[in-house]
């Protein structure tokens, strides 16, 4: 039972479910640097949020839907079928009218990238970017291990003039994925290894919502990059990266 209070709580609620603004959010970071029920509260709910999201979803079976398509009408009456074009034409103009165009439109195909960004920039508000502070590998990737089932590779890059400074898990569609997060003199870089079971990138540099993206590939392995540094900059982390992973194998 937490021993966080109502009002705590309700702010609490609204961090997790992104409901709070630049400000409200850094307030809130506040609180949780001064509070240290309210700080394990919000790890507990961190966690228990991202295993939730990690459940496989449950699939209908085959008879259950043939059950369902069996009660299902074979056909409308005449009078329902004179009228279903004009009131479907009629809720087709009201939801027009009111904006709600997300209304039978998939996801875009570039829904996961937006999901990275929107994390990378959640983390850059919040003053708080990583999930787990630390810049040993030691520490960082078993935390992985205990709150992802996907494992990353953790090298540190700090000779290279890009110190680790921990992780935290992004979330693409229901999936946590593993996010390194490195700092390069005033920046901040996102580096997230995203399986292709998870979401499949092309190899390739593009700008986005203002921010440097590199991406590239190594076996079944999308790495993204993402930060306000120069793309020469990622560019370098790729290369360090790369080189690290080449000679522990």
């Amino acid at each position: 039972m937490s021993d966080v209070d109502g009002e705590k709580m309700l702010l609490l609620q609204a961090a997790l479910d992104g409901e709070l603004d630049a400000a409200g959010m850094l307030a809130f970071e506040r609180a949780l640097s001064e509070d240290a029920e309210l700080a394990a509260e919000y790890g507990r709910l961190q966690a228990l949020r991202a295993v939730l999201r990690a459940l496989p979803k449950a699939v209908a079976s085959g008879a259950l839907r043939g059950q369902i398509e069996a009660m299902a009408p074979r056909r409308a009456s005449p009078r329902v079928s004179q009228w279903l074009p004009m009131g479907m034409a009629a809720c087709l103009a009201f939801l027009l009218g009111g904006g709600l165009s997300f209304l039978v439109l998939p996801h875009p195909p570039e829904a996961p990238m937006h999901e990275l960004i929107a994390d990378h920039t959640r983390g850059l508000l919040s003053g708080q970017p990583v999930d787990v502070v630390s810049s040993e590998r030691h520490t960082v990737k078993p935390w992985f291990g205990t709150h992802s089932a996907l494992s990353p590779d953790v090298v540190d890059l700090a000779s290279d003039g890009f110190p680790l400074i921990g992780g935290r898990l992004d979330v693409i569609g229901v999936t946590p994925v593993p996010t390194l997060v490195y700092r390069h003199a005033q920046h901040i870089v996102s580096l997230s290894e995203v399986p292709d079971s998870v979401a499949h990138f092309a190899a390739g540099r593009s700008s986005i919502d203002g921010y440097a993206v590199l991406i590239w590939r190594q076996g079944q392995t999308s790495y993204v990059a993402i930060s306000d540094a120069m793309p020469a900059e990622l560019d370098a982390l790729a290369a360090a990266f790369r080189k690290a992973m080449a000679a522990e194998q």
